[in-house]
């Protein structure tokens, strides 16, 4: 894990924008829609929309170097959403 914490934020944040990025295209979504996934479960979105193709490398060791890289603390921590719309279904 990177000792420094101001180093460790910066690299968690530059890994989520990327793997933000890549969902967000793959799925016509914006980075919006996925502020409110930890890091974890973005890594995983990642590989399941681009695992086969082996575009993304193997899930065990990208995972475990992200884990190494931010620590535990930040790659499960979950960003909390600031501004939740509610949704009004109309019939």
């Amino acid at each position: 894990m990177i000792p420094n914490d101001t180093k460790r934020q910066k690299a968690y944040a530059q890994l989520r924008k990327l793997i933000s990025d890549r969902i967000a295209r793959a799925l016509g979504l914006a980075d919006e829609d996925l502020v409110n996934l930890p890091l974890s479960e973005l890594i995983n979105l990642l590989f399941l929309i681009h695992g086969d193709a082996g575009s993304t490398g193997n899930f065990s060791v990208s995972f475990a170097a992200a884990l190494e890289l931010v620590g535990e603390e930040l790659i499960w921590y979950e960003p909390k959403m600031e501004n939740v719309a509610v949704a009004q279904f109309v019939q």
